[in-house]
Formats: C-alpha cells, sequence, structure tokens
C-alpha cells in the first residue's frame, strides 16, 4: 500500500505481518502539530484570554458537572443521528436527511404526548410515534431513489427544509399556547421526561438509549441476514441483483430503517432536553451526524467514540465564546481544524487495519 504502510517480512504461516512506515507516521504528526499551531495562531487573534481559551477548548466540557452534563447530552444525540446515517452509508446511499427526519420524529413524538397527556402510554407511544414519522420522511426519498433513480442527495435535502418549516408552522398554527411569548407548544406531562442519573455529573438516559442504538445497528448491519443483503446492495447493486437480492425493496427498507433511527433523536431531544417543542431545537444535528458517521469511517461501533470526541469539542467551543470572548466563526474553524487530526488518526487506524489480511 503506497504512502500508507510497508508490507515487509517474510510469511509465516497464513499471516503477514505489516510493519509501519515511519515516513508516513512523521507526516501525520506534522500534520497534527501544524493544525494544533494554527489553533493557537487563530486564538491569540482573537481571544482576550489565551489561556483561559485553550484551557476551555481543551477541558471546558468537564469543568462543572453541569457542562459534563450538556456534553454527554449532545453526544448522546449524534450518537443517534450518527447511527442512522451509517445505516444508510453503509447501503451506498448517501442520505443527508437526517436533519428533517429529526424534527418529524420530534413532531410526531411531541403531537402524541400533548395529546395523550398524563398517561403511562404516554412515552412509549410517543418514541414509537418518532421512529414511525422518521421512517416515513425517509421512506419518500427511498422509494425516489429505487423506482425513479433520483438522486438521494438532493431529495434528502430539500426534504429536509419542507420538515423544518412544516415543523415550525405546526407549533405556530396548532400547538402555540395562549400568552407564549414566542413560538413553543406546551411542556409535556412530566411523566413523559427522561430521567437523569446521579448529580456531579448527572447522566442522561439518552446517553444509554444512544449507545444501545448504535449496537442494535451494528449488529443488524453485520450479523444479520438482512444486513448482508444491505451490505451486498452497497457494495455493488448489479451483483445483487444477479443473485436474486430485491434490490429496489432493500434500498426502501434501508431509508426506512435509517429514518426510524433519526426519529428517535427527535424524541431524546424532546423529552431529554427540551421537555416541549420549540422552533430549532436541535437544529443542525443532523447534518453534524454525517460529520460523526464519517469520522467513525461508517462503522455504527464506533459512532459512540466519535460522537463523544465531537461533543466534547463543540461543548469546549461553546464555553471559549463566552470565556474568551472568541467569535462563533471562529470556533467552528478551530472545531473543524481539531476534526481534520482526529479523522487523519482514525484514517490511518483504518489503513492499519486493511492491511493486516489473513490468508
Amino acid at each position: 500500500m503506497s504512502g500508507g504502510l510497508i508490507r515487509a517480512g517474510v510469511r509465516r504461516g497464513s499471516a503477514i505481518k505489516v510493519l509501519p512506515d515511519w515516513r508516513s507516521g512523521i507526516r501525520l504528526g506534522a500534520g497534527v502539530l501544524g493544525a494544533g499551531l494554527v489553533v493557537l495562531a487563530l486564538l491569540a487573534l482573537t481571544s482576550d484570554n489565551v489561556p483561559a481559551s485553550v484551557d476551555g477548548l481543551l477541558t471546558g466540557a468537564v469543568s462543572s458537572p453541569g457542562r459534563t452534563a450538556q456534553w454527554l447530552s449532545y453526544s448522546s444525540y449524534l450518537m443517534f443521528t450518527g447511527a442512522s446515517v451509517c445505516l444508510a452509508f453503509r447501503v451506498g446511499m448517501f442520505s443527508i436527511g437526517a436533519e428533517g427526519q429529526v424534527f418529524v420524529g420530534a413532531l410526531a413524538a411531541g403531537v402524541v404526548a400533548l395529546a395523550l397527556g398524563p398517561s403511562a402510554a404516554a412515552l412509549p407511544l410517543a418514541v414509537l410515534a418518532a421512529a414511525a414519522g422518521g421512517a416515513i420522511w425517509a421512506f419518500l426519498p427511498g422509494l425516489m431513489k429505487a423506482y425513479l433513480n433520483a438522486d438521494e442527495i438532493v431529495t434528502t435535502l430539500m426534504l429536509n427544509y419542507v420538515a423544518t418549516f412544516a415543523f415550525a408552522f405546526v407549533i405556530k398554527e396548532a400547538l402555540l399556547p395562549a400568552g407564549a411569548g414566542f413560538p413553543v407548544s406546551a411542556y409535556f406531562d412530566r411523566g413523559t421526561w427522561l430521567p437523569s442519573w446521579g448529580s456531579s455529573p448527572a447522566i442522561p438516559s439518552s446517553l444509554v438509549f444512544a449507545i444501545l442504538a448504535c449496537v442494535v445497528v451494528s449488529v443488524l448491519l453485520n450479523r444479520s441476514r438482512l444486513g448482508f443483503r444491505l451490505r451486498m446492495v452497497g457494495d455493488s447493486q448489479p451483483f445483487a441483483r444477479a443473485n436474486g437480492y430485491p434490490v429496489r425493496r432493500l434500498i426502501c427498507v434501508a431509508f426506512v430503517a435509517s429514518g426510524a433511527v433519526a426519529g428517535l433523536t427527535g424524541a431524546a431531544i424532546a423529552f431529554g432536553g427540551t421537555h416541549r417543542l420549540i422552533i430549532g431545537m436541535g437544529a443542525g444535528i443532523g447534518f453534524e451526524g454525517v460529520l460523526v458517521a464519517l469520522l467513525a469511517v461508517n462503522r455504527p461501533a464506533l459512532v459512540p467514540l466519535t460522537a463523544l470526541a465531537y461533543g466534547y469539542l463543540r461543548t469546549g467551543g461553546e464555553i471559549i465564546q463566552i470565556t474568551g470572548n472568541v467569535p462563533r466563526d471562529v470556533v467552528v474553524v478551530l472545531q473543524g481544524l481539531l476534526i481534520i487530526g482526529l479523522a487523519a488518526l482514525l484514517r490511518r487506524r483504518a489503513a492499519r487495519n486493511a492491511t493486516e489480511v489473513t490468508h
């Protein structure tokens, strides 16, 4: 493998020993170091207090129990959307519709919770409604891709805007309480609020459910007959079709399953974070899930780690806007540079694993 690793040594039985290419490692280290220096330079130019900004960026997410809880909550939402995107990408569908599916899932869950009120069945039925809403919203571009060969990037992106505006419209026209000062729904019954465990910090239950969702998606893709068929479609549709697989149906199944997981994100935000519907709640979480999935090399089992890493940087970035008066645009650039370094490390590890083959 040129430029990455050098296959060296002598065959012993059926294994091939792989030795690292030190020059590649040096180049990688230099790139990460360069990114770090650029981060420091930007902070020196824009921050009122550079040491405090560096400390806030690197340790802000664990600087207090409240900030740690904020980091874990946001990371749990990223895990849901990251797992959703992984499911679609592994089937060869570059769907970026998780953003809209989150809004539809939140809206469906909120409507059910408000309609049922204080009922023991409110939370489970609302969660099912969130999954169903996301699945139905994802089924539309899946159907267009499978039977009309419509570009899934265009259709999912356009449906994101439809979902966002439909979410706002329903809140303003149907769910807005009398006397509300801004567009929100009424609070859900406390029986539907997702609990947290502990206090220093509080561990959100959504984190456990998100990790479980990643495990389920990983098992589905890698340990089931359906997952094998879905991956076969992603690897080669003509080959899958030649083997008698219903390619069109499997594409629709992939979209529906991906949308259901994304819809659960909306329920997690509504019942674990805002406790009511708010226009703009969770905005951007679907697109950030794409980044989390790419960092995880489209492996759902790695999504919890990359979501925690991204959420850590994002929380630190929000903190330095306050402590160091760093502009939001600069914070986004800083996060991007650090993510590039993280992605380089993950890609190098993936390349090394790919070369360790057996015969």
